[in-house]
């Protein structure tokens, strides 16, 4: 019996170093990222976080992930008995959790490309009534929506005080990384450099600027829909029987035959199934991952790209993974 439970400990400290090497994961800085101050576990989430837009402090992060692995883990538990599945569990909430805070951003960006779309139609009617980049840039900041309004008044606060259009734009660029951002920029700087009547120009990339906001929502409900039937599929088997057992159990049974995992044969079955488990929602959460595919260009080279824009707005290259 004490070589039964000499080798469940050894198992319990093999799970909680796939718990900590986890967490580790997401705790080290990225190597190019360089600190005078000593390494430390928050900074270090936080540099991951910042990086992915994701919007969210470090802090929140964990207690959140923390939250969410320990259902993971009480459901795993109780669907096996095997005490061995719940630090798996703790470990799968930073992955689910992270997927989560992926798709909010998605929505957010969603909601950002869908008022540019209504920037592009602004920018075409004020072009037409007066052509003037400046009218036009107040245009949006008035009329504009949200964050995209708050954006083109920086621009315009930006080319008043004496600063390049190209450079205003590009400060915001680097700051969205959104394509859709991009595009309309180059829009802007054909219409400056080119002056004179360019509205049939502005009004085709204003045509381009709404496509690519539309191909852009249905791409991230492709990717929410296909992490969604993961979940389910990989998720669902464990909490069907986590009440198949609960229910054996509070009718006086033992739950369902499920003795084996008692023992440290079963605790290392149980454990390598909930590994699994975790494996295949992560492999699916960054296959699904690269469903939007996009290459952001600098927007000076809008100088570049003026004959091609002039003949007709270029479309967005976006295309479904696999």
């Amino acid at each position: 019996m004490s070589q039964e439970w000499l080798i469940a400990l050894l198992m319990g400290l093999l799970a909680g170093g796939a718990v900590l090497t986890v967490f580790l994961a997401f705790a080290l800085r990225p190597r190019r990222v360089v600190r005078a101050q000593p390494e430390t576990l928050l900074p270090g989430i936080q540099v991951r976080l910042d990086r992915a837009k994701l919007g969210v402090k470090a802090s929140t992060y964990i207690a959140r992930s923390l939250a969410y692995g320990a259902v993971f883990g009480a459901v795993m538990w109780l669907a096996t008995g095997a005490f061995l599945v719940f630090p798996v569990g703790l470990a799968a909430g930073f992955f689910f959790v992270w997927s989560r805070l992926e798709d909010e951003r998605n929505e957010r960006l969603n909601r950002y490309h869908k008022a540019l779309a209504s920037a592009a139609d602004t920018i075409v009617n004020s072009w037409r009534i007066k052509p003037s980049m400046n009218r036009a840039l107040e245009a949006v900041a008035t009329y504009g929506q949200g964050e995209v309004a708050e954006d083109f008044a920086e621009i315009r606060r930006a080319v008043r005080s004496g600063e390049p259009l190209v450079a205003a734009l590009q400060k915001v660029a680097d700051r969205r990384e959104s394509p859709v951002f991009d595009a309309l920029a180059t829009a802007l700087i054909v219409a400056e450099e080119a002056g004179g009547e360019v509205s049939g120009m502005l009004a085709r990339h204003a045509d381009a600027t709404r496509e690519m906001a539309v191909i852009y929502e249905e791409t991230i409900d492709m990717q929410k829909g296909s992490r969604t039937e993961v979940m389910w599929g990989v998720v669902g088997p464990w909490g069907v029987t986590a009440l198949v057992r609960l229910a054996t159990i509070l009718t006086g049974g033992v739950g369902y035959g499920t003795e084996f995992f008692q023992t440290p044969v079963g605790q290392a079955v149980a454990a390598v199934a909930a590994v699994l488990t975790v494996v295949a929602y992560v492999h699916a959460h960054r296959t699904a991952g690269r469903g939007l595919i996009v290459e952001r260009v600098a927007v000076e080279r809008g100088r570049e790209v003026k004959g091609a824009t002039r003949a007709g707005a270029a479309r967005p290259t976006v295309r479904q993974g696999v």
